[in-house]
């Protein structure tokens, strides 16, 4: 099981329906598990398919249950500022979408990922009122990471016309950026091996080497950061002692030697695939005759043409053009681009899914209100994980350790937002919704905390 339920010393009530709330929360969890990316045929047409519905049907209706069961806790704090803020910046999306003219199931389609997160919030938010532990919480979390991970690799062989020598996003999870925070954080921070580390590795490892997508590479090194930084911090609030990060970092040895050897199959099974890798790696451009990496290429034309369009009316940087409006590619970058995509390929012509970029994607739908509900929703996240650590370092239990996760995991969903929007994917606002109302969990633990003696 993926549960590690060692004896906490604080003992949080639980309440009659948090039985009945985690079970419902492992169904929204599970509900997107098998999520994937649509065929560009289907995006483009705005269509949607039969089990794509039936996942989000499962995923409302266990919302729905959720808020049935606990909707006397949804006022309790601090974890209630975060859910109204996020809800007041949907609100405003949702009317500054109608308002301006945009197509309404292009902004259901492109807002869903963002109002996920909020049902992930109150989620969380509900299942710590209720008394279930951090472990419990996160468990679904893991679960649906590990099976989205390799469900989208055999999807995209099974489905779609792809080879591991031409592979590439159509089969990246949304989960592979936590699942370098949630590995950071189990190596360096948590005091027992489990066994599901082993298995968080072999899905991030796969999800990087099969997907041949460079900036995975960023969330890896986010997560060893951050959580070295935590381990600090949890040294200095006592939670942590310096002497056992020997022992902490003898994991970290063997999780890279099982790395290497991973690579060396790899090398050896599929030669093809590391070729792709060294090209992506250090021939990206020069091959080409491209002066920049196509990839910075499309994120550049993207980024100046949204400039363009708001410069038209600067009233337009303060409130945005609303979710899923139209934007496009500026045509001077196309000659480049076309060196690489086929010569018929219509780029950047009408563009109106959450772009290439968390920043300037959040402006352009938003304008300024919206670059500010992102960083709220960032910073608060981080903020919040750190009090809840700091708060149970007097009396830490075994979960301690995910206390630190949601900032973890923020700066690992940083690490790739100027390059990417993992708001594009289902699937990722989900998860990121959990993180944030993950603290609230340790923040219940603390009221308790004083009624616990700790000699006992």
């Amino acid at each position: 099981m993926f549960l590690d339920d060692a004896h906490d010393p604080v003992r949080v009530p639980r309440a009659p329906e948090a039985v009945w709330v985690e079970r419902l929360l492992w169904v929204f969890m599970l509900s997107f598990a098998l999520d994937y990316r649509a065929s560009v045929d289907r995006q483009a047409g705005g269509g949607t398919g039969i089990d794509q519905l039936l996942f989000l049907g499962t995923c409302a209706l266990s919302t729905a249950g959720i808020i049935f069961l606990g909707w006397r806790h949804l006022l309790v704090r601090p974890g209630v500022w975060m859910i109204g803020l996020w809800a007041a910046l949907l609100v405003f999306l949702a009317g500054n979408a109608f308002l301006q003219g945009v197509d309404p199931t292009r902004s259901l389609r492109t807002g869903l990922p963002f109002g996920l997160c909020l049902a992930g919030m109150i989620n969380a938010h509900v299942a710590a009122c209720t008394g279930l532990r951090a472990s419990r919480i996160v468990a679904p979390v893991f679960a649906a990471a590990v099976i989205n991970i390799f469900w989208r690799i055999l999807h995209g062989f099974l489905f779609k016309e792809i080879s591991l020598e031409t592979v590439r996003v159509e089969v990246l999870s949304p989960s592979t950026n936590w699942m370098a925070a949630w590995i950071g954080c189990a190596l360096l921070l948590r005091s027992r091996f489990h066994w599901t580390l082993v298995l968080g590795c072999a899905a991030l490892l796969t999800g990087i080497l099969v997907t041949v997508t460079r900036a995975l590479i960023f969330p890896v090194m986010a997560s060893a950061v951050a959580s070295s930084l935590c381990f600090a911090l949890g040294c200095q609030w006592k939670i942590f002692r310096w002497r056992v990060l020997p022992k902490r970092l003898l994991p970290i040895g063997v999780v890279a030697g099982l790395a290497v050897a991973g690579m060396v199959v790899a090398a050896v099974v599929w030669p093809a695939l590391i070729e792709r890798w060294n090209e992506r790696l250090f021939h990206h451009a020069e091959d080409r005759n491209l002066a920049t990496d196509v990839s910075w290429l499309t994120r550049s034309a993207e980024a100046e043409d949204i400039m363009k369009i708001l410069d038209k009316d600067p009233v337009r940087y303060l409130h945005g053009m609303g979710i899923g409006a139209s934007y496009t590619w500026s045509i001077h970058y196309l000659p480049e681009l076309y060196e690489v995509y086929p010569k018929d390929a219509e780029l950047g012509d009408d563009v109106w899914f959450a772009g290439h970029s968390t920043w300037t994607y959040a402006l352009f739908s938003g304008g300024i209100i919206g670059l500010l509900g992102h960083l709220f929703l960032f910073s608060n996240t981080a903020v919040q994980s750190l009090r809840s650590a700091a708060a149970n370092a007097a009396l830490p239990g075994p979960d301690i350790w995910l206390a630190f996760l949601p900032f973890v995991a923020t700066l690992c969903f940083l690490s790739e937002t100027a390059t990417s929007n993992p708001f594009y994917e289902r699937l990722a606002g989900m998860t990121f919704g959990i993180m944030a109302g993950l603290p609230q969990a340790f923040h219940i633990r603390v009221s308790f905390l004083a009624r616990t003696d700790p000699l006992r």
